[in-house]
């Protein structure tokens, strides 16, 4: 499994942290290669595009500060910034009640993740499964293996399959719902 990852990584683990050493360049390049996957990745767990976008870019600071412990950079970005949003958006439900959000089109949001219409159609089909099945599917629509959802989300491989069944059975009937094939 540490082959896999290790190859699934865009950058190789860095040895230090600053300047304009190696360590930086790697930074540079996992963030060049990550940024957009990564905000696309925290909105199939149910963040809006500036949403997901604020986590990211969080979630890289925060790997920024400390590059060098950091071995697996994607599934690490992975694990951070779908929690920096959750605790986001529990933080701002506590301090602001009442609708708080403006219009989507108040927001700037760069253009490389601007989404089509498929995509929107699966965002509300991903937005209708439970939490935990959405984040399985988060993860496994990210390329990682059911060994690999479980022991980053620590839960049982039996669990992962369990929420991805359910969430295949629960987009399938929202796409016939949908007049899809």
């Amino acid at each position: 499994m540490v082959d896999e990852l290790s190859v699934r990584s865009s950058a190789a683990p860095a040895t230090n942290c600053g300047g304009t050493g190696t360590a930086a360049r790697d930074f540079a390049t996992v963030y060049r290669a990550e940024l957009v996957p990564l905000i696309r990745f925290v909105m199939k767990h149910g963040a809006r595009p500036q949403e997901a976008a604020d986590a990211a870019q969080e979630a890289f600071v925060q790997a920024y500060k400390t590059w060098d412990t950091i071995s697996f950079p994607e599934r690490w970005l992975r694990t951070v910034a779908p929690r920096i949003y959750f605790r986001a958006a529990l933080k701002v439900k506590e301090d602001l009640p009442g609708e708080i959000w403006g219009s989507q089109g108040d927001c700037h949001l760069p253009t490389d993740i601007e989404l089509s219409d498929q995509e929107r159609s699966v965002f509300a089909a991903l937005a209708e499964l439970t939490g935990r099945q959405r984040q399985v599917m988060a993860w496994f629509y990210d390329g990682y293996s059911v060994p690999e959802i479980a022991e980053v989300l620590e839960i049982s491989a039996d669990a992962v399959r369990q929420n991805l069944h359910r969430a295949r059975k629960q987009l399938k009937a929202h796409r016939i719902q949908q007049g899809g094939a």
